[in-house]
């Protein structure tokens, strides 16, 4: 039975190495990677993705400063968005084994059961 938990500990493993503890932050990472880079803003990413400026706004941030996304400046009310490949390779690594379960429901589920009230 410990061998079915196996994956999840892998990607938890991945999450956690990159920062990752919420759907939202990982939805934008997997919206970004999807769209490679865009002039938006974050209030039409949330329209996108369902969730409220404030928190994607939040996310944003939030993987900017983890690096793993880089934005410009603000121009006529959008900025460019661009998902950043860490340059650690173990980060790299992470990033790049996670977006290869971006169509399944692993990563989504593994967020989801962390975020649950206890």
């Amino acid at each position: 039975m410990a061998q079915d938990n196996q994956p999840d500990l892998q990607v938890e493993g991945w999450l956690k190495t990159l920062g990752i503890e919420s759907l939202c932050q990982w939805d934008v990472l997997v919206f970004l990677d999807r769209h490679q880079s865009g002039l938006v803003n974050a209030e039409h990413i949330a329209s996108f993705l369902g969730y409220a400026t404030a928190e994607v706004g939040a996310a944003l941030d939030s993987l900017e400063s983890s690096g793993l996304v880089e934005r410009s400046r603000v121009s006529q009310g959008v900025r460019l968005y661009q998902l950043t490949a860490p340059a650690e390779p173990t980060r790299r690594d992470a990033l790049e084994r996670l977006m290869t379960l971006a169509d399944s429901h692993t990563v989504r589920l593994l967020l989801a059961a962390g975020q649950r009230p206890t």
